[in-house]
């Protein structure tokens, strides 16, 4: 029979948040890409690129707050396991940051590109592309170390945000 479980105490969310945060992101360079081979769109697939990077950052901000929700939940069993807390948390937290200036580069270059005068679009186009380009793939890079610190707390160390009203908190064996 189908039933609507239950909702996850707020650090449970942290693996839904994350793994959204992550695709968006991540996968925003395809209209990105797209609005440089096509033309005609061009302006449509730079904002639809645009969309999903302000959508993963503002689910970043989200993805933050229930890890850190999750961490409070969280019993660390050796001092191995709370280092790989703590670097999976700043991983988290700068490339938060990161992609909140490729939030803010991304917007600017598309309201100077829409601003700038037909004998200066191409420029200012050229420049702000690669602003973009360098900034997202940065960021990209800093998030996935950060996701792959995670998948590193779940997978060797056995940590895992509670799922269920009833879980317990996480544990590992001790690591050291």
């Amino acid at each position: 029979m189908f039933q609507i479980p239950t909702a996850p105490p707020i650090e449970g969310f942290h693996p839904f948040i994350v793994h959204f945060t992550v695709g968006l992101v991540l996968s925003a360079w395809v209209p990105m890409l797209l609005g440089v081979v096509d033309t005609k769109r061009r302006q449509s697939w730079f904002l639809a690129g645009l969309m999903m990077i302000i959508m993963g950052t503002l689910f970043a901000f989200a993805a933050v707050f229930t890890g850190e929700a999750a961490e409070h939940v969280t019993v660390a069993t050796s001092e191995a396991v709370e280092r790989a807390i703590h670097e999976h948390e700043e991983l988290a937290e700068f490339s938060r940051l990161l992609f909140v200036g490729v939030s803010v580069i991304y917007t600017s270059a598309m309201i100077l590109c829409s601003r700038a005068d037909d004998s200066k679009k191409k420029r200012v186009g050229l420049v702000g592309s690669v602003l973009v380009g360098l900034s997202y793939s940065i960021g990209s890079l800093a998030l996935a170390n950060a996701g792959h610190q995670g998948g590193l707390l779940v997978h060797a160390h056995g940590i895992h945000a509670p799922v269920a009203p009833s879980d317990r908190p996480s544990s590992s064996v001790t690591d050291d």
